[in-house]
């Protein structure tokens, strides 16, 4: 179980898959609800340039805008001076992860435990295993992404260019 933000889930997965909603649905340029600002403020500060981004403010809100550069959809910081800074949500997600992986590794080393029989590798340790191998994959999916949003681009500049071909052709 994971408690974040003053939110639970029952996995990274499930608190990735949520993210993800937020990110796709929610509307542009709008503050984000207390809760979700809480959770998205909770996993910012873990960013390996929040404090950067930050300088000595404190965040007014976040909410989700188009990343400047990329076109796509981004988390994005409004700190109390007015400046708008967007951020990855995938480092924010990945650091907190090695936080408190650490975190537990720590805990558990202090306890003393008997030596235990090893056993099958269970659906639970394959599905930690993806979404470790999916965290090192972060930049990759957010190119993947682009790709996509470029390709549909594509495709509707190719549907253009038949239409009008069609036409000339007509005459």
């Amino acid at each position: 179980m994971i408690e974040i933000g003053g939110q639970t889930f029952p996995s990274i997965a499930e608190m990735r898959k949520y993210i993800h909603n937020l990110l796709t649905n929610a509307p542009l340029d709008e503050p984000l609800s207390d809760d979700d600002g809480k959770l998205i403020h909770e996993l910012f500060l873990h960013h390996p340039q929040a404090e950067e981004k930050l300088g000595d403010l404190q965040p007014e809100y976040f909410k989700v805008s188009e990343h400047p550069q990329a076109g796509a959809r981004a988390f994005c910081i409004v700190r109390t001076d007015g400046v708008e800074e967007t951020f990855s949500m995938n480092k924010c997600v990945s650091a907190w992860r090695r936080v408190n992986d650490e975190k537990v590794n720590q805990s558990k080393s202090s306890e003393k435990k008997e030596p235990t029989q090893q056993k099958k590798s269970s659906k639970a340790d394959e599905v930690v295993s993806q979404e470790t191998y999916a965290d090192g994959l972060s930049g990759l999916i957010q190119r993947f992404q682009r790709v996509i949003l470029l390709y549909n681009e594509l495709g509707k500049e190719i549907e253009q260019i038949t239409k009008l071909l069609a036409e000339e052709s007509k005459r």
